[in-house]
């Protein structure tokens, strides 16, 4: 899913979005240079253009559906 945005990330955007993955990453034991990380870095950037700035809300975007919801 990607949200159109004619927002622009500065290096503070960019600090506390990697903060995010770094702390999403350590939790699930990730290497911060696989694929999945950089699915959720993809993730992360829209949901924050999106509108969600708070730390917890962006780490609940990424969790996976319970299974009774996704089907």
């Amino acid at each position: 899913m990607t949200f159109s945005s004619f927002d622009t990330l500065d290096a503070t955007d960019l600090s506390f979005l990697r903060m995010v993955l770094e702390d999403v990453c350590a939790e699930r034991a990730l290497p911060l240079d696989g694929p999945e990380a950089a699915d959720m870095a993809r993730a992360l950037v829209d949901w924050y253009l999106f509108g969600i700035r708070h730390p917890q809300q962006l780490k609940q975007m990424l969790s996976p559906l319970p299974a009774f919801l996704a089907s």
